[in-house]
């Protein structure tokens, strides 16, 4: 099977790995999550990505870090992994985190006009 139809390889086999390597069934897997056992075997084919939810139930039922799934899932880079957000950020995130996905882009959108008048004389 090719990386192009296995988008997420990398967090399907460290989940079977790991549910392997704890002698743990799909099924058994599956009632942790509270999900379908057919839900863990698509999980484990690596062509879709979990929500941030279960992947950290995910993590839990494994005893995996989190942020390792989280970028094997493409939600955070090794960078961001490796550099986590310090208090002022993760403050300004708090801020705008109940915001709905059209207030979200329209704020992105405010904020592109922010940075596309820096350094414009009025």
């Amino acid at each position: 099977m090719s990386s192009i139809a296995r988008p997420y390889a990398a967090l399907a086999d460290a989940t079977r790995l790991a549910r392997s390597g704890k002698g743990m069934s799909q099924r058994r897997l599956s009632q942790l999550l509270g999900k379908s056992q057919g839900y863990v075997g698509h999980l484990e084919s690596g062509r879709f990505r979990p929500t941030v939810e279960t992947l950290k139930a995910l993590a839990s039922a494994l005893d995996l870090p989190y942020g390792q799934l989280a970028m094997a899932a493409d939600y955070i880079s090794a960078e961001e992994f490796e550099n986590p957000l310090d208090d002022r950020q993760l403050a300004r995130l708090h801020e705008v985190e109940d915001l709905t996905d059209a207030e979200w882009d329209s704020a992105k959108d405010f904020m592109r006009y922010i940075r596309s008048r820096r350094g414009t004389p009025d």
